[in-house]
């Protein structure tokens, strides 16, 4: 029996995301299955575990011609030639939370519906495993930092364009009372809100301590060099992301006014971020308590825990063969 897993992001979902998810099914099955595991990507951006083999789409594609007994795992981009196949879709995000234009939502929503009723099973956020967070040395969360910030600790933040400026006057109030070298990163989803984003900061007076990066170019270590992450709207594959940011043992602060599920509204602090400095008392409070910042850190691998404790869906469907 052959599985092939498919690491292609559909619906501008980050391949991050995707890749790592990967790595996070593979982990969890370690020696249970005697299935071959294929992982099929023309470019891998995690580190896959033992138990499974890293191979190019074309060379995938002639291997499932010659197998008698396989299946596929899919991220919304079946293996060409799969049709005949037991297929799984991993559906991490609804296309229209992710595709712009209600023309291309429509038919993403149609296409969508297609995959979901072609796949034997369907399987969402909360039915992955645990991550399989990898643990870096001191000297590469450094050069992340140097990536990222000039070296600078960080506040990593999810937010919409519109929400930036908001959060900046905050972010001012805090570095007016600090006055040393804090910055605050904001991850966009691609290179084009990047650019707007880089020019609604033009002018601002610690435009120095502002950075961007995209979806594309994020990397797992981003969240572990980081200081805080600041989550100011909801996409269902944040979630993933938060599981990754308290794995890590970084800090989480929540935008109440957004629609988190509940149970990730315990991961860390969650308020109101239109709140008159709100937001920078969090900011002062982290930075001048080491203690505190570490009493949420702990407090966000024990959420973690609890909420993966008994996660064996997938391990029990797909790989239990």
């Amino acid at each position: 029996m052959r599985i092939f897993i498919v690491s292609k992001a559909a619906w501008n979902i980050p391949a991050l995301l995707v890749d790592q998810t990967v790595v996070d099914m593979v982990a969890s099955v370690n020696d249970s299955t005697s299935s071959e595991i294929i992982v099929v990507a023309d470019g891998f951006r995690s580190t896959l575990p033992p138990g499974a083999t890293l191979m190019g789409t074309q060379e995938a594609e002639a291997l499932l011609l010659s197998s008698a007994n396989a299946s596929i795992v899919h991220f919304g981009i079946p293996l060409k030639g799969s049709e005949s196949f037991t297929q799984y879709f991993i559906d991490l995000a609804a296309p229209k939370q992710l595709v712009d234009g209600w023309i291309a939502n429509s038919l993403a929503q149609m296409e969508h519906k297609k995959i979901v009723k072609k796949a034997s099973a369907v399987y969402s956020y909360i039915d992955l495993p645990k991550p399989h967070l990898p643990k870096y040395e001191w000297s590469e969360l450094a050069l992340a930092k140097t990536r990222n910030t000039n070296g600078d600790s960080y506040f990593m933040v999810f937010a919409t364009l519109n929400e930036i400026v908001g959060i900046l006057k905050e972010f001012s109030i805090f570095k007016k009372w600090q006055q040393t070298s804090m910055a605050i990163l904001f991850v966009c989803k691609d290179t084009k809100e990047m650019h707007k984003a880089e020019e609604l900061v033009k002018g601002y007076k610690y435009r120095n301590a502002v950075f961007f990066k995209t979806y594309e170019s994020l990397e797992l270590i981003d969240f572990a060099a980081a200081y805080v992450s600041i989550w100011s709207v909801y996409l269902p594959y944040y979630t993933r992301m938060i599981q990754w940011a308290a794995g890590m043992g970084l800090p989480i602060l929540l935008n109440s006014q957004t629609n988190w599920p509940i149970a990730y509204t315990q991961s860390g602090e969650c308020f109101d971020f239109s709140e008159l400095q709100g937001l920078s008392n969090q900011f002062k409070l982290y930075y001048k308590d080491e203690v505190y910042k570490q009493t949420r850190s702990n407090y966000g691998h024990a959420w973690l825990n609890q909420m993966m404790s008994d996660v064996h869906t997938i391990k029990n469907g797909i790989f239990a063969q």
